[in-house]
């Protein structure tokens, strides 16, 4: 019987520890990780649109930048203090609005009216820690802001950076390569958050047309949920139809209605006409991404999954162009 030797090789397994040591420091950087993800990502949303209103008006760089994010972000840091000061009034009497119509409804299991929300959340709520998160939430967005400013204040330089360790002549497909998924990337976010807005604007008068309790909290969570595809529609629509069927059997239909033809205007119109077809994915490999990204990352890794996965067919093609391109030189030499 014939016997195959396998030569050691110290290449290979120097390979394999500085990988392991990678991917062991890069669990252990995880938060850090998230925060450098989240504002290359914010990056990559951002500076098409500071580069373009840059060119048009002459203006610096660095106050393009300020006018593009920081002021924004100010408002919309000082516009949150003041929604979440009116939803921490407002969270006691709506979690007692929704308690009240899960025990009065006659279609809800015995087994669930007994269930008291405050009481769960009272008893596992740890103010201590609550605040400690708060705290380090808070933290982690000024941060993330931080490293969005200066990574759109050196994209250029990164980028021509990040060229330079690829061989001389992938260059110019590298290049196009990231330009591509960057486009991908941006396109993304930038319509999801402007879905987003849409999202909170219109629900937020519909509920308010229908007399509904707590419209403004219910649009807002309407609209950051909706950030998460495919879930995030159906999750944001739960509290809002739960209120409307505590005013009347009525308004609980016409807010369900609300958000039925909310949804379906959004499938159907909004959101093909701001993506334009950007992530063209099939919906059973949306639903796969989306499952994978939030079970190893949670809201984040859900939210980022889609840009993720529609970079793959685009890294996958290179790197099938790629493996012919060097078939080709190798005949060639």
């Amino acid at each position: 019987m014939e016997k195959y030797e396998h030569p050691f090789s110290w290449k290979s397994l120097i390979r394999i520890t500085v990988l392991g040591i990678v991917v062991f420091l890069c669990w252990r950087l995880l938060s850090v990780l998230s925060i450098i993800i989240l504002a290359y990502v914010l990056t990559v949303a951002f500076y098409p649109v500071v580069k373009t209103i840059q060119n048009k008006t002459k203006i610096p760089l660095l106050l393009c930048i300020f006018f593009i994010l920081v002021i924004p972000f100010i408002l919309f840091f000082i516009l949150g203090l003041i929604f979440i000061h009116r939803i921490i009034l407002e969270a006691p009497v709506l979690l007692s609005s929704i308690n009240s119509v899960i025990v009065n409804s006659s279609m809800i299991p015995d087994f669930l009216k007994n269930f008291s929300l405050i009481s769960y959340i009272q008893s596992h709520l740890d103010y201590a820690t609550a605040t400690v998160n708060v705290t380090v939430i808070v933290f982690d967005v000024i941060t993330t802001i931080i490293l969005t400013f200066f990574l759109i204040y050196d994209f250029e330089r990164l980028f021509e950076l990040s060229l330079h360790l690829v061989p001389g002549r992938e260059r110019d497909k590298i290049k196009d390569l990231l330009k591509e998924i960057t486009f991908v990337i941006g396109k993304y976010i930038r319509g999801n958050l402007l879905i987003s807005v849409i999202c909170g604007t219109i629900l937020f008068l519909g509920l308010t047309i229908l007399h509904v309790s707590f419209a403004l909290p219910l649009a807002i969570f309407a609209a950051v949920i909706d950030l998460l595809p495919l879930v995030g529609g159906t999750i944001g629509a739960i509290p809002a139809v739960i209120i409307g069927f505590g005013v009347s059997p009525l308004t609980g239909i016409l807010v369900l209605i609300l958000h039925l033809i909310y949804q379906q205007a959004e499938n159907a119109i909004i959101s093909p006409m701001i993506y334009n077809k950007a992530l063209n994915l099939y919906p059973s490999v949306i639903f796969l991404s989306v499952l994978i990204g939030g079970s190893l990352f949670g809201i984040l890794g859900a939210f980022l999954s889609l840009p993720i996965a529609a970079s793959i067919p685009v890294i996958i093609e290179y790197h099938k162009n790629y493996k012919i391109r060097d078939n080709q030189i190798q005949k060639m030499n």
